[in-house]
């Protein structure tokens, strides 16, 4: 039994090569000889440096704040806007422009139109007062929450909210991380974890609802990556700025009131303490025009703080432009109009408004999703037929530069030269017809296709 025993034990340390023995510690020492080379080689592999702990470049990250920076961030920008002027003015000047003098929109189909009507001015929808809450919410927080309600009688729909700072996290589809598919969140005070689908179209081929949006709530972000789930603020990169100018401007003011203080000095020749108490106590102010007499052992004097520092304007310029910079806002929206020429004025606004109508054209996409919600439940419902015609279009009050001298002189210019070029025969009525819609559309302005151009075009796609 010990000889067998024996034998087991010296066979579990030897390993058969074809016709070879070898050993588990040459073994070992082979592997360990190869893994060098190879480190050598091809550093990427491993070896002593942290390079095999590189990801793949097509691999996705974790892009998100973690939750309690995510609420801390939410926090902190309501607080800006809540006390902060510029903070608060960065983000109203965002709002007003998106917004301007409100959204409208053109239907084609009666029926449709008479839904959305009904969606729009619901009491409790009332999109012509809440869209400008939604535009500045999405500036505040980075996102928006709006769950829905439908009436499985007539496919009516009535929107709801959910405070950002309640949601603890936001899923992604395993498939296609550009898509959200549920929002995890949590009533102040209640214990209770919800979990919501986010609103998507339906792609189950079985399904009674396959190609109609459904779920149980928008969620819409911004300021965000594709490999992130939640919205950042637009004061986030801001804060630390906002809150250091507020600083600085709070110690100028605090100077400013030290600066018109002063003191009475009293000096009295030749008296102990208790006789200069007894003297205070008979002391009073003296009043403007009013006399005050005293012997040659008193001499009264007014002290004032001198309090050497230099003139902060410069730096208070200097923060301020700081601050406008990163919001892509131009100095004289600001208060510092004299400091700027209106030539330079109206170069300076162009990439203002490029970020304005970007912010603005993705929130009438955010719109258009909504309304496209509204009408599939209603098909869903059978309020709306299967086939109708459910096109539609968001007219926005358009953001333009208000330099009309200009616009009016450039107009002139262009449409002397398509005519030329027409008469030459360089171009055609309607090559110069596109030309002029593709300028105004620049400007802010959409040109509704006429019914030729639109049969030309049915005709084109059939």
């Amino acid at each position: 039994m010990l000889k067998k025993s024996k034998k087991l034990k010296e066979s579990s340390s030897i390993e058969l090569a074809g016709d070879k023995v070898i050993s588990f510690k040459e073994r070992e020492k082979r592997s360990i000889e190869l893994k060098n080379r190879i480190a050598e080689s091809y550093p990427m592999v491993g070896g002593a440096s942290d390079d095999n702990l590189w990801r793949s470049l097509n691999q996705l990250s974790n892009r998100d704040l973690y939750t309690l920076t995510q609420k801390r961030m939410q926090d902190i920008a309501f607080f800006l806007y809540d006390s902060n002027p510029m903070a608060k003015r960065i983000l109203e000047i965002m709002r007003d422009f998106v917004v301007g003098d409100g959204f409208k929109y053109s239907v084609v189909d009666p029926g449709v139109k008479e839904v959305i009507d009904n969606f729009w001015n619901d009491p409790d929808n009332n999109l012509d007062e809440e869209l400008d809450t939604n535009v500045l919410e999405l500036g505040i927080f980075g996102e928006l929450c709006l769950p829905t309600w439908v009436n499985k009688a007539d496919g009516s729909v009535k929107l709801g909210y959910i405070d950002p700072v309640t949601i603890l996290r936001v899923f992604k589809d395993k498939s296609n991380p550009k898509i959200h598919r549920k929002l995890r969140w949590k009533k102040p005070k209640s214990p209770k974890e919800i979990d919501l689908d986010i609103i998507n179209i339906d792609k189950r081929i079985t399904s009674k609802t396959e190609g109609k949006l459904i779920g149980e709530c928008f969620f819409f972000a911004i300021n965000k990556v594709s490999g992130a789930s939640r919205g950042r603020s637009d004061l986030l990169s801001l804060a630390d700025w906002l809150d250091g100018h507020d600083q600085f401007l709070f110690a100028r003011l605090e100077r400013a009131f030290l600066i018109n203080t002063f003191i009475w000095d009293i000096t009295c020749e030749d008296m102990n303490e208790k006789e200069l108490k007894e003297f205070v106590k008979g002391l009073t102010l003296p009043k403007s025009g009013s006399i005050r007499a005293h012997n040659q052992k008193i001499k009264w004097e007014a002290i004032v703080p001198k309090l050497e520092s230099d003139d902060a304007s410069n730096e208070a310029r200097l923060f301020k432009n700081q601050i406008l910079g990163g919001a892509g806002y131009p100095e004289h929206w600001f208060s510092e109009g004299g400091k700027t020429t209106r030539a330079t004025a109206l170069e300076m606004g162009l990439p203002t408004l490029k970020k304005l109508k970007s912010r603005q054209r993705k929130f009438i996409g955010f719109l258009k999703r909504i309304l496209n919600y509204v009408i599939d439940q209603a098909i869903i419902a059978g309020t709306l037929k299967e086939g109708v015609n459910r096109e539609f279009k968001i007219i926005p009050t358009p953001i333009v530069s208000r330099d009309n001298k200009g616009v009016s002189e450039a107009m002139s210019g262009l449409v002397s030269g398509l005519v030329l070029a027409k008469e030459q025969g360089w171009i055609t009525d309607k090559k110069a017809k596109v030309v002029l819609n593709a300028v105004l559309s620049q400007l802010g302005v959409e040109m509704e296709a006429d019914e030729e151009e639109k049969k030309e075009e049915k005709q084109n796609e059939e």
